[in-house]
């Protein structure tokens, strides 16, 4: 059962424009959207929330991603890609689209906009951070849940973002792994903003509905780390494979919602979550478990697979050693703070060193820590230069991207599925996640081959 995988991430950044408080968020982010200078058009919601085309700021562009308001953030979600390295870049591109976006915004609205990816303001708001994978509807909507659930929970110990500050509005004081942690209160549900769930129950495949359903997973951080975001989704992709194929008897935490928090404070990955049959595991035992079950299946990128049981042993030895992973870096940088100045975890200035840790400038602690050599890079900048113009040649997202960045003059609208030429009456069709390639087009002998025979 288990094939090619399709995956994509949308971020919602935190934005700021100091010099301007009057300017309500929503405008700020408007500025971003309609400010970025890169190839693309305008796009249409399809669904009940749809708003006015020239009044969206919503736009779909060159490389087939998407880039709008969301919120009062602006959003990005990256085009289909199907493979982990191929969303680390595509999410990457992401970061570098907005933040040309920003600079374009500053000079329109005269003042500095700066852009931040992290999940909370720290003062009791949270915003989203989202992984989208296709799965086959065969697959029982239970076995989904119970396969992904303690997996989803007990990965904070890589792919955590790191946080200053306890409770939703950091009313404590301390350091925790994850940005997102205090923010679930639900098992499942539908909701992304109110009674936030650890399971989404929202299924908006764009594509088949009979083939095909989207899990789309909110319980995630947004990383600047390209190691724990590359882990983040090819390990997530690799647990779903496993799922579909049948082969995965998970374990089950006796409570969720309490081991979620639980791992999150456990600085050292030692506290032990208890299990339905009584067992007690560690986090890092829960993901061993999950990784001897996917090597058994024979699914999942085998690069993933290697660092991943890699990352899991020095965790295990001991996890300020693992410096590549994002909530143990920052942890090392506010810890020196701390020893040097005598600073307690609720002094302001640790607080903003977390928020500028997600600055996209060069002035960020993250970007220090790149320079120096300190933070891996998977991918190079001539490669994210690439993603932020070409889309991915392997999925649907390549005849999007072309439409909507070399005609855009004749699109009309555009969304996940179609395409609409003109005054609306040609509509290309885009049903199929898996088509529309390169290999497609250049076998109908070019794009406006493809284009004529899917109308």
């Amino acid at each position: 059962m288990w094939g090619m995988p399709l995956l994509g991430t949308e971020t919602e950044y935190g934005i700021l424009a100091p010099g301007r408080p009057e300017l309500h968020p929503s405008v700020v982010s408007a500025a971003v959207v309609d400010s970025y200078p890169g190839p693309g058009t305008r796009a249409r919601l399809d669904d009940d929330h749809s708003i006015p085309l020239e009044d969206s700021h919503n736009r779909f562009l060159g490389n087939g991603a998407r880039l709008y308001v969301d919120h009062a953030h602006p959003e990005y979600s990256t085009p289909e890609v199907t493979s982990p390295r191929g969303a680390l870049l595509a999410d990457l591109a992401g970061d570098a689209i907005v933040a040309e976006g920003a600079r374009a915004a500053t000079e329109a609205l005269g003042t500095p906009v700066l852009l931040f990816k992290n999940n909370t303001d720290g003062k009791g708001a949270s915003y989203g951070y989202h992984e989208n994978h296709l799965i086959s509807r065969a697959v029982a909507w239970e076995a989904i849940v119970e396969g992904f659930l303690p997996f989803v929970v007990t990965r904070l110990v890589f792919t955590g973002a790191g946080r200053v500050g306890l409770g939703q509005a950091s009313t404590q004081p301390g350091f925790q792994l994850s940005q997102r942690a205090d923010f679930f209160e639900a098992i499942t549900g539908l909701e992304t903003t109110i009674r936030r769930p650890l399971i989404n129950t929202r299924d908006e495949p764009h594509a088949d509905r009979s083939r095909w359903r989207r899990l789309h997973v909110i319980a995630g951080d947004a990383n600047r780390s390209h190691t724990s975001t590359w882990l983040k989704l090819g390990t997530a992709s690799a647990v779903l494979a496993a799922i579909e194929a049948g082969a995965l008897k998970p374990v089950r935490l006796a409570d969720p919602l309490g081991a979620v928090q639980a791992v999150s404070r456990d600085l050292g990955c030692t506290a032990r979550l208890e299990l339905t049959d009584g067992r007690r595991l560690t986090a890092v035992q829960v993901q061993r478990d999950y990784h001897a079950q996917v090597q058994a299946a024979g699914v999942g990128d085998a690069e993933v697979l290697g660092a991943w049981s890699a990352t899991l042993d020095r965790l295990e030895s001991g996890p300020l050693a693992c410096g590549e992973l994002d909530w143990v870096a920052k942890l090392n940088l506010l810890q020196s703070f701390r020893r040097r100045d005598g600073l307690d975890w609720d002094h302001p200035r640790l607080a903003q060193l977390d928020l500028t840790w997600a600055e996209l400038s060069d002035r960020s602690p993250y970007a220090a820590l790149v320079r120096a050599g300190r933070m891996p890079e998977l991918v190079s900048s001539s490669e994210v230069e690439r993603a932020m113009v070409e889309p991915s040649s392997d999925t649907r997202a390549y005849v999007r991207g072309r439409l909507a960045g070399e005609r855009a003059a004749s699109v009309g609208a555009v969304d996940w599925t179609w395409v609409l030429l003109g005054s609306g009456r040609r509509r290309v069709r885009l049903d199929d996640p898996f088509g529309g390639t390169a290999v497609d087009v250049g076998e109908a002998g070019g794009l406006d081959g493809y284009v004529n025979a899917r109308l």
